[in-house]
């Protein structure tokens, strides 16, 4: 069932879709910071740029889940994902493919082929190297990771058709004839709470985040920066069920962004909520969220929370910052005069939080790709803050640990376009266990205690899902 915040439903449009709606025009900023330049010296040793790929495409005569077709054609599949409305309203795709050689990502997100789904993967937040000239730490799993498609079903929640895409005309049609004759599972048992206890490390105490905290609105005081999104991490040591922690996930926070992608050794988990990039016609769309509240089981109290969220003049003002910021990102790469913010200040609701949303659009300028506009944009500013390139410096000081996978995008482009989401309320799975991002804007009106404990609801149901515990930033209260 969609869900309706403030007489619209986060459900209106496609996941790909036309995102030109009429709008009041607002020039473009141009700051002084350096035009964001796409990454240098590259020797791309794969074929992106050649013949586009051509799929077979197969009709399915079906009514099975998302959720059976993904247990049962890619399941434990080194290469798989599951890219995921858990809404119902919009599309959804499930999936195998193969590792590409990775530049920066985006060069391979702009893949060409007549299926609407040729490219799955991330590309992470330590990839601002290449887009701002920085230096990046040690990463865990550095450098994007990138799947070529080989096969992927598109379930239309809205007209209910299934469609194989694949580029080998037999493994399409053995899909067709394995969706064909399964029934729908449902998956119950994996819906079962985790029975292994795990402990949640932290990598930041609240009493340090504090300290980070104020080191962030000295520097803001100071005129470094406007705005700053601290973030730290959470670990939890342990044998993880990616399948059955997903499984629990979309269930506690459903999402049209959601998403499992398993790239070799590791997994992303992911119920995002925030559109980083989505392009199709010739239009791009960014929806930066900045602005949180938790929700709450008693309706009168969760009206107040939302209402307290949509008429703060802090979380207004730091939305409005980002906006700022993606307009003058997106007039780069933008025809002049087509960059608009067709809806500011939007509240969406989710299963366990509020959010303050906002959306810019803009016509992409003759000559550029998806790539290109997704370069402009990265890193997204509501995961920095402004001016993006000095609070990536800031960031990088004060931060005790690379972000990551956390921070950056992932996602999916076709023959329809791109549609990258923002790498937030996300796990992150290997071989020791997993980690977990988590952070908010700093702004000069932040107090400590209201920014710890919106670090603690956004952990929540994230360490819910891994039976990890402790939620030290909620512990505070």
């Amino acid at each position: 069932m969609a869900i309706e915040t403030d007489n619209r439903s986060v459900g209106d449009h496609e996941r790909i879709s036309n995102p030109h709606i009429a709008g009041v025009h607002i020039a473009p900023f141009v700051n002084d910071e350096a035009t964001v330049r796409p990454a240098e010296d590259l020797d791309v040793t794969h074929s992106v740029k050649g013949m586009p790929e051509h799929y077979f495409r197969f009709d399915a005569t079906t009514s099975v889940s998302s959720e059976t077709a993904f247990t049962v054609l890619v399941g434990e599949a080194d290469h798989g994902f599951w890219l995921d409305d858990s809404l119902g309203e919009t599309v959804s795709y499930i999936g195998i493919g193969t590792p590409i050689p990775a530049t920066d990502g985006f060069t391979e997100f702009d893949g060409e082929s007549d299926s609407p789904i040729c490219r799955v993967g991330w590309i992470p937040y330590g990839e601002r190297a290449s887009m701002l000239g920085v230096v990046v730490g040690n990463e865990r799993h550095p450098g994007p990771r990138i799947l070529r498609v080989d096969c992927a079903v598109e379930f239309n929640h809205r007209s209910g058709s299934v469609t194989v895409y694949s580029l080998d005309a037999d493994k399409g049609s053995e899909w067709v004839s394995v969706l064909e004759s399964i029934g729908d599972l449902g998956n119950t048992d994996a819906l079962e709470a985790d029975e292994t206890s795990r402990t949640a490390h932290w990598r930041d105490t609240p009493a340090e985040y504090a300290e980070h905290i104020e080191k962030c609105t000295t520097r803001i005081s100071d005129g470094d920066a406007y705005q700053l999104c601290l973030t730290t991490s959470v670990s939890v040591p342990g044998t993880i069920d990616t399948i059955a922690t997903y499984l629990r996930l979309r269930r506690a926070a459903p999402t049209r962004y959601g998403g499992m992608i398993r790239n070799g050794g590791v997994t992303l988990l992911s119920a995002s909520p925030e559109s980083f990039l989505a392009v199709s016609d010739g239009m791009a769309s960014t929806q930066p969220i900045k602005g949180t509240r938790r929700r709450s089981a008693d309706p009168v109290e969760d009206d107040r929370l939302k209402r307290e969220l949509l008429e703060s003049d802090k979380e207004r003002a730091e939305n409005l910052m980002i906006v700022d910021l993606c307009r003058n990102d997106l007039s780069t790469v933008c025809e002049v005069g087509t960059v608009n913010v067709p809806a500011l200040h939007v509240v969406e609701t989710y299963s366990t939080v509020h959010q303050l949303v906002s959306t810019v659009t803009g016509k992409i300028a003759p000559g550029l790709t998806s790539g290109d506009v997704a370069r402009a944009l990265f890193p997204a500013g509501s995961m920095t803050g402004a001016p993006k390139h000095a609070a990536v410096d800031i960031l990088s000081a004060l931060e005790t640990g690379e972000r990551g996978i956390y921070s950056g995008v992932f996602g999916f482009s076709g023959s329809r376009g791109m549609s990258l989401a923002m790498t937030i309320r996300t796990i992150v799975v290997d071989g020791e266990g997993a980690t977990i991002g988590v952070g908010g804007g700093i702004t000069s009106g932040s107090t400590a205690g209201d920014e710890i404990r919106e670090v603690g609801v956004k952990a929540a149901a994230l360490l819910s899902v891994l039976s990890a515990s402790p939620n030290l930033f909620l512990a505070t209260e």
